[in-house]
């Protein structure tokens, strides 16, 4: 009796055991985001935390997100790639380092966006790759990727070595641009230099280059504010959207409806943040820290107001015929998409403001509530 009364409470020790384990957290999988963005950078800093603090309380701790940044895993040009192959679970991808595997996402960012309000324009990216351009999230599937949560840039500056007054002092200089840039420094009779971000730095060093067409707020983020004297505040374009979730369509799919539900729910979290706190706020810091290191600031006049025009005139009928050569078939369809989406969106922005919460709601409403994580 003594015997079967050991095993008895042997059993039943297991049992509650076996009990208790079944109620214990899970133990958190973690994927890697491999950024190309340096480890300082306001996005990287402020940004991504944020959202990957929400997808593991979203999921009950069941996901985590481990950031290894500053192109230890992978380059701006090879992000799409290296998540193709499972190198990294996700990272950041902008289409115009990659423009034959997204050719139509890349039409969008081609698509200089003028005047200044970043609010519309991210906005309306948002809802054109999400909801009006299935070109765009078929070649994420083509590419084996899920991608979402996309922002506009600033206002494009340009930021050089010698300070720049007039389209006259720009002729010839050589500057680092991308998607839409690349024409309007043409226009302006400048020579353009396609490169990251990242890989301006040293150039911009060694003289390499003269200027790069960015935001402002990259003076820190990319270390160039020891190279650049002269930032001409001209809005020379905002361009995106640069991608910040393009997920491994593998990992993708070994996530639980639940988890994938909580990557899209968060997703204008995500850029709200993004486009308000690491950026717009980052941009008015910045200035502030340029001009007391001696930077000089001009506003540029009349002159590269008829270069922007210029750009607004020529770029629809460029950039279709460019996205058509590149297998893009119907780039009109998301080009009429994206200019109604913009003009829709300059009203919503004046009820957002620069209010991350209330960019988070609209965005929500207006897109990422219609988006089913189960089609993407």
């Amino acid at each position: 009796m003594q015997e079967g009364g050991n095993a008895m409470r042997y059993l039943s020790s297991a049992a509650i055991l076996a009990v208790a384990l079944s109620f214990s957290p899970a133990q958190a999988k973690e994927l890697i985001y491999g950024s190309w963005l340096g480890a300082k950078s306001s996005t990287n800093e402020i940004a991504m935390p944020v959202y990957f603090d929400a997808i593991t309380k979203a999921t009950n701790g069941e996901i985590a997100w481990k950031l290894v940044a500053g192109g230890q895993l992978v380059t701006g040009p090879g992000t799409v790639e290296g998540v193709k192959n499972n190198l990294v679970d996700a990272g950041v991808v902008m289409a115009p380092y990659t423009p034959k595997e997204l050719p139509a996402t890349n039409l969008i960012f081609s698509t200089a966006v003028l005047g200044d309000d970043v609010i519309a324009a991210s906005g309306a990216m948002n809802e054109v790759v999400m909801l009006n351009c299935p070109e765009c999230l078929a070649e994420y599937k083509r590419n084996k990727a899920v991608a979402f949560a996309g922002y506009s840039t600033s206002p494009y500056l340009l930021m050089c070595r010698q300070p720049v007054q007039s389209v006259a002092e720009l002729q010839g200089r050589k500057v680092r641009s991308s998607g839409g840039g690349v024409s309007i420094m043409q226009i302006a009779g400048a020579t353009p230099v396609a490169m990251n971000p990242a890989d301006a730095t040293s150039a911009l060093e060694r003289g390499a280059i003269d200027c790069v067409l960015g935001s402002v707020a990259w003076l820190k983020n990319y270390g160039y504010m020891d190279s650049v004297r002269g930032v001409l505040t001209y809005p020379m374009g905002m361009g995106g959207p640069p991608l910040l979730m393009y997920i491994n369509r593998d990992v993708w799919s070994d996530m639980t409806p639940a988890q994938r539900k909580a990557h899209v729910d968060n997703a204008a979290k995500l850029v709200a943040v993004t486009t308000i706190d690491a950026q717009l706020k980052i941009d008015d810091e910045v200035v502030v820290e340029a001009k007391k290191k001696g930077i000089k600031f001009a506003e540029g006049g009349e002159d590269f107001a008829k270069v922007m025009a210029k750009r607004g005139e020529i770029q629809r009928e460029e950039n279709a015929k460019v996205a058509r050569a590149s297998g893009v078939k119907n780039p009109e369809a998301i080009l009429d998409a994206f200019d109604k989406a913009v003009e829709k969106w300059k009203g919503l922005s004046k009820e957002i403001g620069l209010d991350p919460a209330k960019f988070e709601a609209v965005l929500k409403r207006e897109v990422y509530d219609k988006v089913d994580p189960e089609k993407l």
